[in-house]
């Protein structure tokens, strides 16, 4: 992680990653929290598109939330 964002820092003053939301995910929600990564807000995605409030889902690898880091 410091890599890619050293990296990311040539180029934006922001990290955007994806990560996704059931348990197999946790440990990888967490280490996103730890260093510093919040939800930008734009809610749950699921194969690529945003999710409208009562959509229907699979909870699956396609549903993610998105967070955001300022570097």
């Amino acid at each position: 992680m410091d890599a890619v964002e050293k990296e990311v820092s040539k180029v934006s003053d922001k990290v955007y990653l994806a990560v996704g939301v059931y348990s197999g995910y946790g440990p990888a929600q967490r280490m996103y929290v730890k260093r510093g990564y919040n939800f930008d807000g734009s809610g749950v995605w699921y194969k690529g598109k945003q999710l409208e409030q009562y959509a229907p889902c699979i909870n699956d690898d396609d549903l993610l939330l998105y967070l955001a880091k300022d570097i």
